[in-house]
């Protein structure tokens, strides 16, 4: 675009980007606009006093993107292949014998295809499991309750009653959003609530997987503060300093 757009028409399209993204950094917006990385911090601002957007380190991520729960096939054709490297990395941390809890979600899902065939105990919310996991080595334990199409998962007062007689090594969680202010959140209060039982069952590492969009990010409902995590699988693309602030928390970072 040229760098004579007005204001407006400039902010205009960088929302759009931002919500069809998710998450932008200002230095590529300055290069698609031709105009100086000061004059889209202040279209930046400018967006964001609308409520529109909110700024993040080095960029903006949506606020609209965050507020609605996507279909589950929507979300796994998002970032797929951010998400598959991650689920690649997230499987390294597994030991033979464990039992892992595994929560909803398509990067989650990429973790339940890529399992190696050891002996191991699943125990997951993840509907898509039923589907994916062969290996004979593997016991797989789907937790019962209410079907979620929308999420391909299960929730509900049966799924966290069962739950509750489980203690995991590790658990693996997926998120819609991770933000330093708000910690690891979702759009559903029942997603939420299986994934909070997840981590309290959970003795060992609490492991998220979260996509470089959804750093930064904030969905209506908290799973947990970011004090109950203990490492985060993103990818390359994730805002270095944002990287930094949660190393700062004392999380590990891993980069897919």
């Amino acid at each position: 675009m040229s760098s004579d757009a007005i204001p407006v028409e400039r902010q205009q399209r960088i929302l759009e980007l931002v919500d069809l993204r998710g998450v932008i950094r200002v230095n590529d917006l300055s290069r698609e606009f031709d105009v100086s990385e000061m004059t889209i911090r202040r279209d930046l601002i400018a967006l964001e006093a609308h409520g529109l957007l909110r700024r993040s380190h080095g960029g903006a991520i949506s606020r609209r993107r965050f507020q609605q729960e996507p279909y589950f096939d929507q979300k796994g054709q998002r970032n797929h292949a951010e998400k598959v490297a991650i689920a690649v990395r997230a499987v390294q941390l597994i030991e033979p014998g464990e039992t892992i809890l595994v929560h909803s979600g398509s990067t989650t899902l990429e973790l339940l295809r890529r399992l190696p065939n050891v002996e191991l105990r699943v125990v997951t919310s993840n509907a898509g499991a039923l589907q994916t996991i062969a290996a004979p080595e593997i016991e797989c334990i789907v937790i019962g309750g209410v079907y979620r199409p929308r999420s391909n998962s299960f929730v509900g007062g049966f799924a966290v009653q069962m739950l509750r007689g489980i203690h995991g090594a590790k658990c693996f969680i997926g998120v819609d959003g991770i933000s330093l202010e708000a910690g690891i959140t979702t759009p559903h209060h029942q997603e939420a609530e299986i994934a909070r039982q997840m981590i309290e069952q959970t003795s060992g590492s609490v492991i998220v997987l979260a996509d470089s969009s959804k750093i930064g990010g904030i969905a209506p409902f908290v799973t947990a503060p970011l004090d109950r995590v203990d490492i985060v699988i993103t990818d390359a693309a994730a805002d270095r300093e944002y990287v930094h602030e949660l190393e700062e928390r004392g999380i590990t970072v891993l980069l897919a």
